[in-house]
């Protein structure tokens, strides 16, 4: 039977040869990023990217503006937009006063598309009754059908013959 010393003798021995391995493996590693390549390693290059450019947003030609019968604090703009190639038409009142409404009629388009006519919808704060309409900086008067340009109007009827002819 061996003695208990020498078990010990050997368990110590065992140690103290795994503890210089993990030494010798620490240096050899501390070592290899220290003198190790000067130059660092050049990243891989991505791969490229085709997108679409992004739809960009403007303001939407008005055509046409009639007044809600059920709902006397709205009113329906008739605009131009491209088919299926719009995102986020939407019409907004900005501001009002006692003789006038400010809309922005606004949407996301991209290019390269055919236009059509198409409805939205705007809501004022009140009722607006008799007050001009000024629609993305151009002035909207009331009369017995509807609303009409105030200034101009042929030359949005050419416009909308123009649209209409490039159908």
């Amino acid at each position: 039977m061996k003695s208990s010393g020498s078990v010990w003798f050997v368990y110590g021995v065992a140690v103290v040869v795994t503890f210089l391995i993990g030494l010798l493996s620490f240096t050899v590693f501390v070592l290899s990023k220290v003198f190790g390549s000067s130059e660092p390693e050049p990243a891989p290059a991505p791969p490229p990217v085709t997108q679409a450019a992004p739809p960009q947003t403007s303001a939407v030609r008005v055509y046409e503006v009639r007044p809600v019968v059920a709902d006397k604090r709205q009113v329906v703009l008739i605009v131009a937009t491209p088919v299926g190639c719009t995102q986020a038409l939407r019409a907004s009142t900005y501001a009002e006063g006692p003789g006038a409404v400010a809309l922005r009629v606004t949407q996301q388009a991209w290019a390269g598309c055919e236009w059509q006519r198409k409805p939205v919808l705007a809501t004022a704060a009140k009722p607006v009754g008799n007050r001009s309409l000024v629609i993305n900086g151009v002035l909207w008067t009331r009369t017995a059908g509807g609303y009409q340009q105030a200034l101009g109007s042929s030359s949005v009827q050419r416009q909308s013959e123009v649209l209409d002819a490039h159908r």
